[in-house]
């Protein structure tokens, strides 16, 4: 085997999980279709199965509804959070089936990689959306969503059109998730977590949280309430602007009897942040979440993210100021 036939496969494999991760039934629906056609080498024998024509109607199918909801402002937030888990299993599979002959650990090794990339990719791809349905544009959604449906595109052929190409266009993809990858991540989590808040509340009373819901990794953090004082209330947030917490950081606002605190987890482990006094405060009010907008620490602008199982905007800054 030449020496750069690995770096080829692994080439094709990001470049091809990057696709899955943006648009799978794109994806799906190009190869089987091109491979059909003959404009494609010919497929490993494990993905033959694409050319299948209800494979290919299937994905046609599916990527006609996608195409149609992901134009739609806060549609496509509630898409893509559905599909948090769909488009990094469906890319796992198939890699794992495009090796299907080669050893079982290399299968699952291809499986996990592909998958992470592809979970990687569509994180990126919900997470600025979300950003932008903050105040959503049509037109400029719709701008967005046929240009991730021609990167996908793109790169599913370049994978399997061009194999040696594919090494520079893998890299190039790689670099991109590292670059752009992290801060987009974080607000494809506040999606999901949104998504489910929603949900939460629609069959619930929405406000404050006791302080048994909160994970115990982090409810270990908070300090024991003074006899005499009343429990700790909190609710899920997320939090940017504060330096050393990271944008858009996932977590759960807690209302003690004498703070405000900021629990979350970070790859140093759970932390606990003594939020300052909130100054100017500025109401935000949003279809997925809540926004409080202060001055912290002098000049700094943070937001503080509210999800919408719990109390509104205008309670949670009335209760945040009888705190010190």
């Amino acid at each position: 085997m030449p020496i750069t036939a690995p770096l080829v496969v692994l080439g094709q494999l990001t470049a091809a999980a990057f696709a899955g991760g943006l648009n799978l039934y794109l994806t799906v629906a190009l190869v089987g279709i091109s491979s059909r056609l003959n404009l494609l080498p010919a497929l490993p024998p494990g993905l033959k199965g694409l050319e299948n024509i209800l494979v290919i109607s299937s994905a046609i199918v599916l990527y006609l509804i996608e195409f149609v909801i992901d134009k739609v402002p806060h549609a496509d937030s509630i898409w893509d959070a559905l599909h948090t888990v769909i488009r990094p299993l469906g890319t796992a599979l198939l890699a794992a089936l495009a090796l299907d002959a080669a050893p079982l650990h290399v299968q699952i090794g291809a499986a996990m990689l592909a998958g992470s990339i592809a979970l990687a990719a569509h994180g990126t791809k919900a997470g600025l959306r979300l950003l932008l349905n903050r105040s959503p544009s049509k037109i400029r959604n719709m701008v967005i969503s046929t240009l991730e449906d021609l990167c996908a595109a793109a790169l599913a052929v370049l994978a399997l059109r061009f194999p040696v190409a594919a090494i520079g266009v893998g890299a190039g993809a790689a670099l991109v998730l590292l670059l752009f990858g992290p801060g987009f991540w974080r607000v494809s989590a506040l999606a999901v977590r949104a998504v489910a808040a929603r949900w939460r509340a629609f069959f619930g009373s929405p406000g404050w949280h006791t302080l048994a819901e909160v994970p115990p990794s982090l409810r270990s953090l908070i300090e024991p309430t003074p006899l005499g004082c009343g429990p700790p209330r909190t609710v899920r947030a997320a939090l940017k602007g504060l330096p050393g917490v990271g944008a858009y950081r996932n977590g759960w606002l807690v209302l003690s009897w004498d703070r405000a605190s900021f629990v979350y987890r970070s790859l140093m482990g759970s932390r606990c942040l003594r939020l300052p006094p909130i100054a100017q405060p500025t109401v935000l009010l949003g279809i997925w979440t809540d926004a409080i907008e202060f001055k912290a620490n002098g000049d700094r602008q943070c937001t503080l993210f509210l999800l919408k199982d719990g109390p509104t905007a205008e309670v949670a800054v009335a209760d945040l100021s009888g705190v010190k």
